[in-house]
C-alpha cells in the first residue's frame, strides 16, 4: 500500500495529459502541493491541470496560473485526498493512478499510492517527489510547497512540525519562497467578515465536562450575518481548542438541512481521529472530522455522549 517516492516520482515522469484532484473545502495543503506538481509538470513539456469540486480559494490567488486549460484526461492523481468522499461526486469513480498523501486512514483505491503519514504536509512528500525528478525550483513551486507546509503545521506550530520540516522550509525560503507574505496572508490578515464570525463564534462556544470539551455550531445564518463562505471559515476550528484546560474542541458547520460537517481538534492525549472514526470520519491524530446527518439536537446529543464515552469511560 505505501510505495516510494521513487515509485511516485516514476509515475509522474511516465504520464502526460494528467488531471492533478484536490479535496473539496481546498486548503493550502491540497492547493499548494496540486500546484507545485502542476508547474513541475509543465515545466516538463507536460499537459496537465489542477481540478477541484469547489471553487479556488481568492486567499491563495498568489500560487494560481494566469491561466489553465482543462482537457479530458488520461490519468488522475489525487493530492492530499484522504477518502474519495472528500471528492466532487463526479470524480468519486475515476481510475486514479496515483495517490499522495499524509493521513493515516487512506480510503483511496489508487494504483499506486505515496504515502507517508509521518510527513507534516502533502507537501513535503510533494517536496521529495520533485526532488527526485530533479526539478528546478523557481519562486512559484517554492511558494506552493511553503502554503502547503506552513498550512497545515499552524504556521510552524502544530506538534506535527519535525525537524525535516523546517529544513524543507529553509530550502524553501533560499529558493526565494516568499515565507513573510504567505504567513502573514494566511495568519494574521483577516477580511471584516473573518472578524465577524469569529465573534460569533466566541458568543456561541459552550463548555462541557468541567470545560474540559468545548462545543460550537456554526449555522448558514451565522455565516450568512458575518458575509462569510467556505474560506472564511478555514480555521476557525483551531480558535475553538484554544481554551486553557480544553482537550476537544468541536466545531459543527451546517452545510444542509440536517447535514453537519464537524471539525475536532484536541490535545496530545487525546486522539482526534479515533474520536471521528466512532462516527466514520478521520484524519490526524490533534486534527480530524467528520459528516453527520440530524438534527441539531440529536447531532448535539450523539457528539457530547461520544465526548463523555471518552473522557469519563
Amino acid at each position: 500500500m505505501f510505495k516510494s517516492v521513487d515509485m511516485a516520482a516514476d509515475v509522474l515522469k511516465n504520464q502526460n495529459e494528467i488531471c492533478l484532484l484536490c479535496h473539496m473545502s481546498p486548503d493550502g495543503d491540497t492547493l499548494g502541493s496540486a500546484f507545485a506538481i502542476f508547474y513541475a509538470l509543465k515545466s516538463l513539456g507536460k499537459k496537465c491541470f489542477v481540478d477541484c469540486a469547489d471553487d479556488f480559494p481568492k486567499k491563495f490567488h498568489y500560487i494560481y496560473p494566469s491561466k489553465m486549460d482543462k482537457f479530458k484526461p488520461k490519468h488522475y492523481v489525487t493530492v492530499d485526498v484522504a477518502d474519495v468522499k472528500l471528492l466532487g461526486k463526479e470524480q468519486r469513480d475515476l481510475p486514479y493512478d496515483l495517490c499522495i498523501d499524509h493521513h493515516e486512514m487512506n480510503r483511496v483505491s489508487a494504483k499506486q499510492k505515496c504515502i507517508d503519514m509521518n510527513a507534516a504536509a502533502t507537501a513535503e512528500i510533494v517536496y521529495d517527489i520533485l526532488k527526485k525528478m530533479e526539478i528546478i525550483f523557481d519562486k512559484t513551486i517554492a511558494n506552493c510547497l511553503y502554503t502547503g507546509i506552513c498550512t497545515d503545521t499552524g504556521c510552524f506550530k502544530f506538534s506535527n512540525t519535525s525537524a525535516k520540516t523546517h529544513r524543507i522550509a529553509a530550502d524553501l525560503i533560499d529558493l526565494k519562497a516568499e515565507s513573510e507574505k504567505i504567513n502573514f496572508k494566511l495568519f494574521e490578515e483577516k477580511s471584516k467578515a473573518r472578524l465577524c464570525l469569529e465573534k460569533q463564534v466566541l458568543e456561541n462556544l459552550e463548555y462541557y465536562f468541567n470545560d474540559r470539551c468545548t462545543l460550537v455550531f456554526v449555522t448558514k445564518k451565522m455565516l450568512k450575518e458575518a458575509g462569510a463562505d467556505d474560506s472564511t471559515f478555514e480555521g476557525i476550528p483551531s480558535i475553538v481548542r484554544c481554551p486553557t484546560g480544553v482537550e476537544i474542541g468541536i466545531t459543527v458547520k451546517e452545510c444542509d438541512i440536517d447535514i453537519y460537517k464537524v471539525s475536532v481538534r484536541t490535545v496530545e492525549n487525546f486522539d482526534a481521529a479515533e474520536f471521528c472514526g466512532i462516527f466514520g470520519g478521520g484524519g490526524h491524530k490533534m486534527a480530524a472530522g467528520f459528516k453527520i446527518k440530524g438534527s441539531a439536537l440529536e447531532v448535539k446529543r450523539k457528539i457530547l455522549q461520544a465526548v463523555e464515552g471518552k473522557i469519563i469511560g
